[in-house]
């Protein structure tokens, strides 16, 4: 072969080679601000906690708010992870979605100035729940549960990237059916179900 044809299928071999092994982008990285600031007087501060391990955190989840059927994605998280989102007072409904995986929703009722927790908790093979941390109580779902601080100690706050919006876009088709899958089991849910299910004023959380 010809030297110098020989050196180009090289170059191109090397380069399909690269573009094989390139990394794909990540939908979240970590924040360069580490530190919570309170919750301003006039928005009500939801802390989202996914302490879950590497494996069963591997898949980014979309947090997104449902208005009238309509989703605007508002963070992505992952394993080790936490953010800090801002609401209006009052009711918000706000669902956890990634294509192919069932959709979980979360009812918020929120006041200005206070801080509330919730959990993004992985089911095995049934997506992600978004589950209120209450003040106390008997359930493990409180900020007295003995596992509470390590939640907050082994996440960081992250911020989603450009790849996240692109991705839930490519996805939409799955991510509807998603959403539609799961809103049908919110509304088979029972009063008492949902309301395991929703974050209260009175869940808030001194700081």
């Amino acid at each position: 072969m010809n030297p110098l044809k020989f050196s180009f299928c090289v170059l191109m071999l090397l380069g399909l080679a690269a573009c094989a092994t390139e990394p794909a982008r990540p939908q979240f990285v970590e924040s360069s601000n580490q530190i919570l600031q309170p919750p301003p007087h006039d928005r009500a501060q939801v802390i989202f906690l996914e302490p879950i391990n590497s494996i069963q955190g591997m898949i980014p989840v979309g947090l997104f708010e449902i208005k009238d059927g309509d989703r605007t994605l508002l963070t992505t998280t992952g394993a080790h992870s936490k953010v800090a989102l801002l609401f209006s007072p009052g009711r918000h409904l706000l669902m956890a979605n990634h294509s192919g995986m069932k959709a979980h929703y979360l009812d918020i009722n929120v006041e200005a100035g206070k801080r509330y927790y919730v959990l993004v908790r992985f089911i095995y093979a049934n997506g992600f729940q978004l589950r209120p941390l209450r003040p106390s109580g008997p359930s493990d779902y409180t900020v007295k549960n003995k596992n509470f601080p390590s939640w907050i100690s082994d996440t960081r706050f992250v911020e989603r990237t450009s790849e996240s919006d692109d991705f839930f876009e490519k996805n939409k088709a799955a991510v509807v059916k998603s959403q539609a899958i799961g809103w049908k089991i919110w509304l088979d849910k029972t009063p008492q179900e949902r309301a395991e299910l929703t974050l209260n004023p009175e869940d808030a959380i001194p700081y």
